[in-house]
């Protein structure tokens, strides 16, 4: 079975997570939430790991994380095969804890590392029973929440030694009084309207970053890599992008249709409007959001854009004709 990517270097940051296994939880009491901590504490130790925000839920949590040497994996194993045989002996269990392996999201640290850092800390007010909440008492509740790095980020009595504070906060204008203050406002304001999931912007599914960190990463990282064949991005291996012109160009040619045409909306060669539209997908998906291909596509919504392609997918096993034009304009663009 296909794994998603792991992309390691020195410097890296990462979202990281891990959920219990068939969604149970993972805490059953504040020793389990305060052992978990102690053993982020020595792995984090260990590893030479830096840890700038985590949260505690009841089945899952978000650590994140900077690695000055390069080395998530093995952080990885040690932080959560300790925790998983503390977890077994201590509630007399066997198994898996977590449901498959851990999820590590490669982020650019000056566009995402601020939003991401509010988008975890508002995990525990943004469970169903918290939305009939008051404002104010949605307030409350955060300020409350011990298990989370929020209140160190607001109140200096609140900090964890094993906690870096300052990069988050060199973005609210400083780790004193007012950088902190801004900060937690900047927090709380979340509340207010709905944060938009920073995780609608992932490319590949394995980094969140503007394109220009995509390429680097890809030119830097993976370019002249050897990665295990089993280890791979649900959406294909990390590759650069290919240009939206040359996948115009490319099904006109193979389809023989005008550009006009074929940008068409109503299009009368359905098939090659269906082909483009999966083919901007699946090539572009690394570096944009469906949302923000669909933008370029003409404002086409995401639900209408996953129909297409499941329309297509279902006219290529009956059509010989269209799987060899398929074939044809994949070849011309893998070797763009």
């Amino acid at each position: 079975m296909a794994r998603p990517l792991r992309i390691e270097f020195p410097g890296a940051w990462y979202h990281f997570t891990c959920r219990g296994n068939e969604r149970n939880r993972i805490f059953k009491n504040d020793t389990d939430r305060k052992e978990f901590l102690s053993i982020l504490n020595d792995s984090l130790e260990k590893y030479a790991t830096q840890l700038h925000g985590y949260v505690l839920m009841e089945n899952h949590f978000h650590l994140i994380l900077h690695t000055p040497i390069g080395n998530l994996s093995r952080f990885a194993q040690r932080f959560n095969t300790a925790y998983t045989v503390y977890y077994n002996r201590k509630h007399k269990r066997t198994g898996h804890l977590y449901q498959g392996r851990y999820k590590a999201i490669l982020i650019e640290k000056d566009s995402y590392l601020l939003v991401l850092s509010r988008y975890i800390h508002l995990n525990p007010v943004k469970i169903e029973k918290m939305k009939k909440l008051t404002l104010s008492e949605q307030i409350e509740c955060l300020r409350s929440y011990r298990w989370s790095s929020n209140l160190g980020y607001g109140l200096l009595r609140y900090r964890n030694d094993f906690m870096y504070y300052r990069d988050v906060l060199d973005y609210m204008g400083g780790d004193k009084k007012y950088g902190r203050k801004s900060y937690r406002e900047f927090v709380e304001e979340g509340l207010l309207t709905d944060v938009e999931s920073p995780f609608d912007d992932i490319k590949g599914q394995v980094v969140l970053g503007e394109s220009g960190f995509v390429d680097w990463v890809y030119e830097k990282v993976l370019k002249d890599a050897k990665p295990d064949k089993t280890e791979q991005s649900k959406s294909r291996e990390l590759v650069k992008e290919v240009r939206q012109e040359f996948i115009i160009d490319t099904v006109c040619r193979v389809f023989k249709v005008s550009n006009a045409e074929l940008l068409r909306r109503r299009s009368v060669c359905r098939d090659a409007r269906m082909m483009y539209i999966d083919l901007c997908c699946k090539y572009r998906l690394l570096h944009k959001s469906l949302k923000e291909i669909g933008k370029d596509l003409g404002d086409l919504t995401v639900g209408g854009m996953c129909q297409t392609r499941k329309r297509l997918k279902d006219k290529l096993i009956k059509s010989y004709s269209l799987r060899n034009k398929y074939s044809q304009c994949n070849e011309i663009l893998c070797n763009e």
